[in-house]
């Protein structure tokens, strides 16, 4: 019981899904009610109640809605993962190390770090439900390190098990890490997905909204970041396509 408690989010996945179609439902009948004093009733259909699975692109817009423009539009829950050593902890550790495999395949470790120093230490998971069209993602927050002082935070898609945002600190082997400009290359080309530069480190997602990520490494620190900043519009202005922004 425990287990599933800590695991798994179906349900209640399910239920903020279904409440994101059948609330404007409500709030409709209501404005019949106190305009026409009659409340005009329309069937869902198979498809009102189909969720269409999102392709990566919008799974990051979803994301970006979420996290830099939080509003009504998209509701999320969080949910404590298994620390090591609980039960179901084994689930977000392979999680964990198989996104840290991801990026050692894609070139974006270097490759004198030997990932088998890493411990899984802890994480969560946070379900963002668009309320007009009911679709939702589910990102898991994962952390480990070393006893090198090499810690990783990585977001993952819980559905593909792919990092979409990683920010980690490489002490041990700083000098070895690449320029920003690469270290975002690499990590486009290993996600699969198409962008187009917006400027130094800087890249916008095709078939995303406007999605716009930048890269960074800090050597003196030895970090290494692919971030998620916000959409373009915002960002550079309405059909301003030269760069402003500055990675945090």
């Amino acid at each position: 019981m425990t287990t599933v408690k800590k695991w798994a989010l179906p349900g209640l996945t399910v239920l903020m899904v279904l409440a994101s179609i059948v609330l404007p439902q409500q709030l409709s009948s209501l404005r019949d009610l106190k305009t026409l004093d009659t409340i005009h009733t329309q069937p869902l259909s198979e498809d009102d109640l189909a969720v269409r699975e999102l392709p990566l692109p919008e799974k990051l817009a979803l994301l970006a809605r979420a996290i830099r423009y939080p509003d009504l539009e998209v509701y999320s829950t969080t949910q404590s993962l298994p620390l090591p050593g609980q039960p179901g902890a084994d689930q977000a550790e392979a999680a964990f190390f198989q996104s840290v495999d991801c990026l050692a395949d894609w070139g974006v470790l270097p490759e004198s770090f030997d990932p088998d120093t890493l411990e899984f230490q802890s994480g969560s998971r946070a379900v963002y439900v668009e309320a007009d069209s009911g679709q939702s993602v589910s990102m898991l927050y994962l952390q480990g390190g070393n006893n090198s002082r090499d810690t990783f935070w990585l977001v993952i898609d819980e559905e593909t098990g792919l990092p979409v945002w990683i920010d980690c600190s490489l002490r041990s082997v700083k000098q070895d890490l690449l320029s920003s400009e690469e270290l975002g290359t690499r990590f486009w080309e290993g996600l699969g997905v198409q962008t187009r530069q917006r400027g130094p480190a800087m890249w916008e997602v095709e078939e995303s909204g406007g999605v716009v990520y930048c890269a960074l490494t800090e050597a003196s620190y030895g970090r290494i970041c692919v971030e998620l900043l916000g959409f373009a519009d915002a960002l550079f202005g309405q059909g301003n396509d030269s760069p402003s922004p500055q990675p945090k």
